[in-house]
């Protein structure tokens, strides 16, 4: 147990020490500003926390895996995120691994959206993020795709819709 506890201070201390040291290159304009990836709310709280004997920088940016099926945990992420002005970038916002992504096409509440309003499952998934406020990185080099990325900012989803796919957080079937 002293162990674990000496390893998550351990880890803490790291990551304070990190922050001062991007915080000193951000007061210096070597930097514009500093982001973190794959933090959750604690791990971001514990950057800026008073105390520290300097002003820490804001986090300007937390990037992380982010889809309908993300846990918990991120969803809150991303609340605590925008609450505080943090920008999120979604990665991998098809769901994951390639079996993941595979099975997102075959989810039928996307499907059916997907149908209704003639786009593509993809279109569906990289909207719900968009309109969730989220920075997305697609990734794909097969043309079709990238004007399929491109062309989700000529619509938007009903609420209905939006609210559809985030009930699918919940739903076991879908995950």
């Amino acid at each position: 147990l002293l162990s674990v506890c000496l390893s998550q201070l351990t880890q803490v201390v790291h990551r304070q020490s990190t922050w001062k040291g991007l915080t000193a290159a951000v007061a210096a304009g070597h930097l514009r500003s500093a982001g973190v990836s794959n933090f959750n709310v604690r791990q971001m709280e514990e950057l800026v926390e008073e105390g520290q004997g300097y002003t820490p920088a804001p986090v300007a940016n937390n990037q992380f895996q982010y889809n309908p099926w993300a846990p918990d945990w991120k969803h809150d992420c991303v609340a605590y995120c925008q609450k505080h002005n943090i920008a999120v970038t979604a990665w991998s916002s098809l769901a994951g691994t390639t079996m993941q992504s595979a099975k997102a096409f075959t989810v039928e509440t996307i499907k059916a959206i997907a149908d209704k309003n003639s786009i593509s499952v993809a279109q569906v998934l990289l909207r719900w993020a968009v309109q969730k406020g989220l920075v997305v990185i697609p990734g794909t080099s097969n043309p079709k795709h990238m004007a399929e990325n491109l062309a989700v900012y000529s619509f938007e989803l009903s609420s209905s819709d939006m609210s559809a796919i985030d009930a699918l957080s919940s739903d076991p079937i879908a995950k």
